[in-house]
């Protein structure tokens, strides 16, 4: 039986593999926002220097993104069940030699190990979702799959700093980092279950020997599109991300944090039902509006000077957002063979790499020259640009799933 036709067995969206999927997704975001936050603290805790606590930081992205060329053909080749429970494991190793061995050297190790397991969990578990997921209901169970990321960031980063914090007050700040770590190992090491749960991939050898030799699942033409789409909308939202806290300093915005609150809230109630509104209708008819919605919603932030005009912001930046990113995700899976989803997966998460790494730095650069108000105004242009492609490569996204359905594929 070909894993095609496997995929034809998937007639509900509340299904056993898609439920164990949501759980690891929620494990997996819980683990990984209760310390990236605290990763430039723990830097300074070892004494490194402001050069090296920058690397440190961004040494996990870089990492990641070197991986990911081996990351679409392993998913090709090996058991997606297997690779999950493995990657699940590398990372509770990496969070608890972050617990154990606190030496700049060991650190170092260790989060190189975290950039391999990030390069190819996201990716990976995305497929999964797609795998176990009717074809009718794509965009309705992104966006469900997609909450687990919104709700992991509501909580995760406040349950890390208060770990550290309770750690600290009883044996010393590196008992507080300790504490903090070894909650995210233990976090990692218990999706294990769920992801043990899943039912095996069903592609035989000769399924592999269709997707042919490895180099060519590193990347697919298929999944470009969608790759400078998600590009484009990473952007703007790690802009707004990384310089809230100094934006909300320069314009004299007390309270700031509650921004990010009413943004992962609103997250995860936007998910969704974006997901529905996109299967209902069409993603033909929800992308354009939910972009300009994401535009006013980033001008709105530059233009603001109060905590209620912030919120407005972060409600429309949410919406917009919310519904863009599983949407694209959406037209991703629905542009490849199943066999190639895990290739088309590493794709998209090639331009949301691109996305998290520009963002900041041309965000510094705009306003080092200008302000943080002007940055943010600013981050309507990438938004602009996205729905102009949007608008060109639809008809490319339409022929291509027509083609697939006329070969007889189930997309």
């Amino acid at each position: 039986m070909t894993e095609e036709n496997s995929q034809r067995r998937v007639t509900t969206l509340w299904n056993k593999n898609f439920i164990c999927i949501i759980i690891c997704n929620l494990l997996l975001c819980l683990s990984h926002f209760s310390i990236n936050p605290l990763v430039a603290s723990y830097t300074k805790y070892l004494n490194t220097s402001a050069q090296l606590t920058g690397f440190l930081t961004g040494m996990f992205f870089a990492v990641a993104f070197l991986i990911r060329p081996f990351a679409g053909p392993v998913m090709v080749k090996i058991d997606k069940r297997k690779l999950l429970i493995f990657v699940f494991g590398i990372g509770s190793v990496s969070s608890l030699g972050y617990a154990l061995f606190h030496s700049v050297p060991a650190f170092i190790a260790f989060r190189f190990l975290s950039g391999v397991q990030y390069s190819l969990v996201g990716g990976l578990i995305m497929t999964l979702a797609a795998d176990h997921l009717p074809e009718e209901k794509m965009a309705s169970g992104m966006g469900i799959y997609g909450v687990g990321g919104a709700l992991g960031n509501a909580v995760a980063p406040a349950l890390g700093v208060e770990l550290l914090n309770f750690g600290t007050r009883i044996k010393g700040e590196g008992f507080g980092f300790s504490l903090a770590f070894l909650f995210s190992a233990v976090i990692l090491a218990a999706a294990v279950i769920p992801a043990a749960i899943i039912d095996p991939d069903r592609k035989t050898k000769e399924d592999i020997a269709t997707a042919g030799a490895w180099y060519k699942n590193i990347f697919t033409v298929h999944a470009l599109p969608t790759m400078i789409l998600i590009l484009l909308v990473m952007v703007p939202n790690s802009i707004l991300n990384t310089y809230m806290i100094e934006f909300g300093k320069a314009q004299g915005i007390s309270g700031i944090s509650v921004f990010f609150t009413v943004f992962a809230v609103a997250m995860i109630v936007t998910r969704p039902i974006s997901g529905y509104l996109v299967d209902r209708f069409g993603v033909e008819k929800i992308i354009i509006p939910v972009l300009v919605i994401y535009a006013a919603g980033l001008y709105i932030a530059g233009s603001s000077s109060s905590l209620g005009t912030l919120l407005l912001a972060a409600v429309l930046v949410a919406i917009g957002f919310g519904t863009a990113q599983p949407s694209i995700q959406a037209m991703c899976i629905q542009s490849v063979t199943p066999l190639k989803r895990g290739v088309a997966s590493n794709t998209i998460y090639m331009g949301a790499d691109l996305g998290l790494f520009t963002g900041p730095f041309l965000g510094a650069f705009i306003y080092e020259k200008y302000s943080y108000a002007t940055m943010y105004k600013t981050t309507v242009l990438p938004i602009f640009i996205a729905i102009i492609c949007f608008a060109a490569f639809l008809p490319i996204y339409k022929r291509r799933c027509s083609s697939l359905r006329a070969a007889g594929t189930k997309l």
